[in-house]
């Protein structure tokens, strides 16, 4: 994977830090990602009570020839690497102390992370042990994702997407929001009217296009209000991402 040498460019970096890489995977090697993207049913969208949104995680994939095996495998090879991990660590840790608007949080993040290999050592408390999982994510047309901030354990958020060539889809990428409320845990607006009061106090920050190959990321504060808008593709249409995390362990 090249994509370790190429540059990350920030987006934004208040009241929290935005990033991306364009054509972050090898061309071929996304294509088979895309080609072989684990599949639902529009009935499976329509059933959940989660605004039209599900998703599972790379363990629960069930895998339905060798060949998208061996393709997941190889992302499972990249994405539980220690270069992947330490890649993104180096080009954000003081960021993300910086990015840190509570003291306490500050002084918890300025321990240096290191890659959870699942041994305990009793020097385990001089650093931050981080865990790496990604998780397939879908919504079906008109769904989205509700006005939030991500669980204080959560340290980096990644999301790449993988649009169907559609015009409009552009429009469906993440929403990300300047308000001055903090949140200071994984609370979600699901209520209407408290939504469109939280919209009409904020004002978008920024709105990264669903596009091809380019991976989105940023750091998570009390700050770091998104969402996914709703947005009318066609009826049959169901908007696929990865969303890679990096949490807290310690």
């Amino acid at each position: 994977m090249n994509s370790f040498s190429k540059d990350i460019i920030y987006i934004k970096k208040d009241p929290f830090l935005l990033y991306k890489i364009d054509n972050f995977f090898d061309h071929d090697f996304y294509l088979d990602i895309k080609k072989l993207f684990p599949k639902v049913s529009h009935n499976d969208l329509n059933l959940t009570k989660n605004f039209g949104k599900i998703s599972f995680n790379s363990e629960e994939v069930n895998y339905d020839n060798e060949n998208q095996r061996k393709i997941f495998a190889r992302l499972n090879e990249i994405i539980f690497s220690k270069e992947f991990f330490y890649f993104f660590v180096k080009k954000v840790f003081f960021k993300n102390v910086m990015n840190q608007n509570n003291i306490l949080r500050k002084i918890k993040y300025l321990r240096y992370p290191i890659f959870d290999n699942n041994k305990n050592s009793f020097l385990d408390f001089l650093y931050s042990k981080i865990s790496v999982s990604y998780a397939f994510s879908f919504i079906k047309n008109n769904g989205g994702i509700v006005p939030h901030v991500d669980a204080q354990r959560k340290y980096i958020s990644l999301m790449l997407y993988f649009p169907n060539d559609n015009e409009k889809e552009i429009e469906y990428g993440t929403t990300f929001w300047l308000s001055k409320v903090p949140n200071y845990s994984n609370t979600h607006i699901t209520d209407s009217t408290k939504i469109n009061e939280f919209k009409s106090k904020s004002k978008v920050l920024y709105k990264s296009p669903f596009v091809y190959n380019c991976l989105y990321g940023f750091l998570r504060n009390d700050f770091s209000w998104h969402t996914v808008e709703p947005e009318d593709i066609s009826n049959e249409y169901i908007r696929k991402s990865i969303n890679i995390n990096f949490m807290y362990i310690n």
